[in-house]
């Protein structure tokens, strides 16, 4: 397997590569020297399977042909396309859990906004209104883990972090959220 941390490129005094555009030759050149290396980073990254890695490298080559600096080291160019590459692959993972969100939402035909009106379910009302009181990140990381079904190392992909660091966050709002409510319904 290829490791790009022992890649020879990544220490080499060349300068960087410049692309022209409409340079389809120079492109292609491009594209067949750093496919395997970008594979590499985004399995490392994502710990995802092939067909996802392949998307990664295809967002990122994307990415080269629109937006490659000028960069004047060649280290300073593996830099820009590693993190070139960590952008597109939680770019993905946050398409993928957004179309998850989605097609569960489409799959019932009730939905939160609808649960909102019904006054005479009190606990329905108090756990949306402590909900609304949880600090943003947190009320997006639950609902995330929620509605998605996602795992929480899928999660650490998007929100940063390790699956075990979200996992102690989540059980933290869940502890907010639980407190939250006691006093919702202590008050009332």
């Amino acid at each position: 397997m290829h490791d790009p941390s022992s890649s020879p490129r990544s220490e080499d005094q060349r300068p960087p590569p410049s692309l022209t555009p409409g340079d389809e030759r120079a492109f292609v050149a491009f594209y067949n020297d750093w496919f395997p290396t970008i594979v590499s980073w985004a399995r490392e990254l994502t710990g995802r399977d092939e067909a996802f890695c392949l998307d990664v490298v295809q967002e990122t080559m994307l990415r080269v042909i629109r937006s490659m600096p000028r960069l004047e080291t060649h280290a300073a160019f593996v830099a820009w396309l590693r993190a070139a590459t960590r952008s597109a692959a939680i770019d993905l993972i946050r398409r993928q859990l957004s179309d998850a969100v989605r097609a569960r939402r489409a799959a019932k035909p009730e939905r939160v906004d609808a649960i909102r009106g019904i006054a005479d379910d009190e606990s329905i009302v108090a756990l949306l209104g402590a909900l609304d009181r949880l600090d943003p990140e947190d009320r997006l990381l639950l609902r995330a883990r929620a509605n998605a079904s996602a795992s929480f190392e899928d999660l650490a992909a998007v929100f940063g972090g390790t699956s075990d660091s979200l996992y102690g966050r989540a059980r933290r709002a869940m502890a907010r959220l639980r407190g939250l409510l006691d006093r919702e319904v202590g008050d009332a």
